[in-house]
């Protein structure tokens, strides 16, 4: 997997995000899983979250509260052009 680092806003990455319990907190809250430079990448480990989350579902184990999900940063959206042409 082509990992980056998240930290890196020069760069187009595409992040996925966990959303789950956290005991340190003893709250759900959202946990930054792994940042990509590609959107592939991104959705095989949204989809793989996914089924484990649907497996405890299932099982009577999973949470409602609990979600995966991606978020893109592309540099071009950070000075107002949203990659739009006129």
């Amino acid at each position: 997997m082509a990992e980056v680092d998240p930290k890196d806003k020069t760069i187009k990455s595409y992040t996925v995000r966990h959303h789950r319990f956290d005991p340190e907190t003893n709250h759900f809250r959202w946990f930054d899983i792994k940042t990509f430079d590609n959107e592939k990448e991104m959705r095989q480990l949204i989809d793989s979250i996914s089924l484990e989350i649907d497996r405890r579902w299932s099982s009577g184990k999973g949470h409602h509260k609990e979600q995966v999900a991606g978020s893109i940063n592309d540099p071009k959206w950070a000075d107002g052009n949203m990659g739009w042409s006129a």
